[in-house]
């Protein structure tokens, strides 16, 4: 997930990183993304994410500067500071609040402490067989995965996106080492203008990636490939289970985050934000022109995942609960995010990969999650622990709202 490390002091390019592929050599500003966390890219290669970067310095992370620098810095030393004792004045305790204190980390530990927070809010174990299931507190999303049979039907649907495959293959190519650029490309953001949204983006794929690659060991389902050679993948296997797309699972997630900041900053109370992400969602329409800058980023989202199977290394059903794991996790984080507890409940699902045929589109979709008048995936609700004061996602939230034009609250 590279894009060098920092080229904050070309002294520390690091190990230059692994250069993964050069990564999004585009923002030269955030050179970061990811330094030598490089291939953080065998999340399928998702290479750098797009942004998933100012990660950065994971490039100096090993330290290690020039010799020649560190002697010269030595000897101005020596020849400046003459005799020290070693006393110094004694400094007043830093008042800085969470967030300022957030900021001044270098980019890898801001990372991990931004990761951690979003990871402990979820645990992923097996259910009553052969369901396995996300919670918080409860039980958040409940998959059951394709058998088979159901698997060995759905490559029928496989050969017949292989078709689509010259139309498709420079984004999937694209897609392959990160698909950030799509979402900035409709809704723009980066270290230069919305730098907490960047922040929070990571964090937030940092969570989504942990949770759907423990649900991709525990169902451990075959790739397209693995059934029949006549596949072909255009790209290179990903080396875990196709089921659920990991793809799938992070872009629906990136969606349904920024269309929260973006209901957000439209003025969408916090108590109702999560409902009314997944208004949004009921009806949609799929046919252009759309102007809806939410639906369009759905739009996205399945454009995406549907890559994966035109690429012949997914079945439909890989993306259809990737999107619904991504969607279901990212709104529990957007709650924590709001301080949690019972006064922002969230939705429980329950799908069963056996019940999904045909095609991945996000019309079909969008009519499985089930509203009041028509059931389907939506399983209740739960709720999240409430927000402890000393947690640091709620501040770094509130800043990210406020770059999209929600007023921080006044204090």
């Amino acid at each position: 997930m590279s894009v060098f490390g920092t080229h904050g002091t070309h002294g520390t390019h690091g190990t230059h990183g692994t250069h993964g592929t050069h990564g999004t050599h585009g923002t030269h500003g955030t050179h970061g993304t990811h330094g030598t966390h490089g291939t953080h890219g065998t999340h399928g290669t998702h290479g750098t994410h797009g942004t998933h970067g100012t990660h950065g310095t994971h490039g100096t992370h090993g330290g290690g500067s020039s010799p020649l620098l560190a002697s010269a810095l030595g000897q101005t030393a020596e020849a400046l500071m003459g005799f020290w004792d070693g006393t110094v004045p004694v400094l007043n305790p830093d008042g800085a609040d969470d967030l300022t204190r957030l900021m001044r980390l270098a980019a890898f530990p801001r990372a991990s402490v931004l990761a951690h927070e979003g990871i402990s809010l979820f645990t992923v174990r097996p259910g009553p067989k052969p369901r396995h299931v996300v919670r918080t507190d409860s039980d958040l999303v409940s998959l059951t995965p394709p058998e088979a049979g159901k698997i060995a039907e759905q490559m029928a649907d496989v050969r017949a996106a292989m078709d689509l495959r010259a139309d498709r293959l420079p984004e999937i190519i694209a897609q392959t080492d990160g698909f950030l650029p799509f979402f900035a490309a409709q809704m723009p953001f980066g270290m230069n203008r919305r730098p907490y949204t960047v922040h929070l983006i990571q964090a937030m794929l940092d969570t989504v990636i942990s949770v759907e690659q423990r649900m991709k060991h525990l169902c451990s389902v075959a790739r397209p490939v693995d059934l029949s050679p006549q596949i072909q993948p255009v790209i290179e296997t990903p080396g875990h289970s196709a089921y659920p797309s990991g793809h799938a699972t992070e872009a629906f997630a990136t969606a349904t985050l920024l269309a929260a900041l973006k209901l957000t900053g439209a003025g969408t109370p916090d108590a109702e934000l999560v409902e009314a992400t997944l208004a949004k969602l009921s009806p949609v329409t799929e046919s252009a022109p759309v102007t809806d800058p939410v639906i369009l980023l759905y739009r996205l989202a399945a454009r995406i995942a549907d890559n994966r199977t035109v690429a012949g290394v997914h079945y439909p059903v890989d993306s259809a609960h990737g999107a619904l794991l991504g969607l279901s996790t990212t709104l529990a984080f957007v709650a924590h995010c709001l301080g949690g507890g019972p006064d922002l409940p969230v939705p429980e699902w329950a799908a069963d990969g056996n019940d999904w045929s045909g095609d991945f589109t996000l019309r079909k979709w969008c009519g499985s999650l089930g509203n009041g008048a028509q059931p389907g995936w939506r399983n209740g609700t739960t709720t999240l622990p409430r927000a402890e004061n000393w947690q640091v996602l709620p501040p770094l939230w509130r800043a990210a709202a406020a770059e999209w034009g929600r007023q921080p609250p006044k204090a």
